[in-house]
């Protein structure tokens, strides 16, 4: 056994295949109910644009206040660890995105009293997603890569029921609401599962180390430029996908939102495969072939009108984008030369600005030359991914 993660904090020896212990699994639930609200997040604003009477610029304004809380979290995180330890910033940032959380679902609640709901939860959020990435990281040694493709399976399967929790609860009297009010019950329940058992995931000091290793190389900025395309292409997909539905296929608002599981679900069949992909291709060759079938499967999802293509279409792109967050992370990490923490907060740093930048880009593009045109920004943002993995390769 090999302490990576702090004095208090044991690993399990390196190998190809993830050890999933208790630690591991806490880590892999925590994880998915975050996917959850963020995969919830996108089936519900559509519904609480029509409920607060707003266009699509005005409303994709969530998305760009969830970026900036996000970059705000990712570049205080390394220091919160530094000084209180991953424990208790997971501890912490889990109960804070359950209580903020309550803003943005209040209902009645208007613009800005949602938009500061949903910035306070992206900054906390991002404390627990940088800090249970650099963890498993850590913890997982030589099967980092796969546990986090597996991590990103669960949370994918919880992205899958997620849209289809509001759907249903926008059709019924229970109300769209209900599907982010599960996950808030998911994250208390994973902190009495895990209990005082805190300082394995990591105590303070670690991140002082890591401080010390000096500044990222260019192989890292390359790789991160990498990250923001990638998150460029899933938030826009799953943030305008309902629109997508409603305006090429007719679809109802509650239909549309309930079918984003079909990029959730193309996600969570590819990462299950990419989970054990990863232990047998080498990562750059999966991500590049990832990119060509996301890139493939949009010309279905964009071309056509008839809806099992268009939902075949986002079923293959989810399938294409399953693995780039996880192995694309796992690739700005090796790139940065074990400095974990940071290079899992840079990713999420510069992941936040594309969050901020994406959505409103096509929301505003789409009320200038139409909606259908603007989603050829997905193409664009994948594409230049393939370029700077072209330019600069990771090893």
């Amino acid at each position: 056994m090999t302490s990576v993660s702090g004095p208090e904090s044991s690993a399990p020896v390196h190998a190809d295949r993830p050890v999933r212990d208790r630690p591991t699994w806490q880590a892999y639930v925590q994880l998915a109910f975050w996917a959850w609200f963020l995969y919830a997040f996108g089936a519900t604003q559509a519904l609480l644009r029509d409920e607060q009477g707003t266009t699509r610029a005005v409303a994709s304004l969530h998305g760009t206040a969830m970026a900036l809380g996000g970059l705000l979290g990712a570049a205080l995180t390394a220091k919160a660890i530094t000084w209180w330890g991953r424990g208790v910033v997971l501890r912490v940032s889990a109960l804070a995105v359950v209580a903020s959380l309550l803003v943005y679902t209040a209902p009645g609640a208007q613009l800005p009293v949602t938009l500061a709901g949903i910035a306070v939860t992206s900054f906390f959020g991002t404390f627990l997603i940088i800090s249970v990435n650099a963890f498993l990281m850590d913890y997982q040694g030589g099967a980092g890569p796969a546990a986090l493709t597996e991590a990103n399976a669960l949370a994918s399967f919880a992205g899958l029921l997620a849209p289809l929790a509001v759907g249903i609860g926008a059709a019924t009297f229970l109300g769209w609401r209900t599907g982010v009010w599960i996950m808030m019950v998911g994250l208390i329940v994973v902190e009495i599962w895990r209990g005082r058992h805190v300082s394995v995931f990591g105590t303070r000091g670690l991140a002082q180390h890591e401080a010390e290793g000096g500044r990222f190389r260019a192989p890292v900025y390359w790789s991160l430029g990498v990250i923001m395309c990638f998150l460029a292409t899933e938030f826009c997909m799953t943030y305008w996908g309902a629109d997508l539905l409603r305006e090429r296929c007719g679809f109802g608002p509650a239909a549309a939102a309930a079918s984003l599981g079909a990029i959730t679900g193309g996600m969570l069949v590819g990462r299950v495969l990419g989970s054990r992909l990863a232990q047998r291709i080498a990562a750059e060759r999966l991500l590049r072939a990832s990119i060509l079938v996301s890139l493939a499967a949009f010309v279905l999802a964009w071309a056509f009108t008839w809806w099992p293509v268009v939902l075949l279409g986002l079923f293959g792109t989810g399938v294409g984008l399953s693995v780039q967050w996880p192995l694309g992370v796992a690739r700005v990490i090796r790139a940065s030369g074990g400095m974990a923490d940071r290079a899992s907060a840079a990713s999420s740093f510069f992941g936040s600005i594309a969050m901020a930048i994406a959505p409103f880009a096509l929301g505003l593009l789409s009320d200038t030359i139409g909606f259908h045109l603007a989603f050829l920004l997905v193409p664009v943002f994948l594409l230049a991914a393939l370029a700077m993995m072209t330019t600069r390769p990771v090893r």
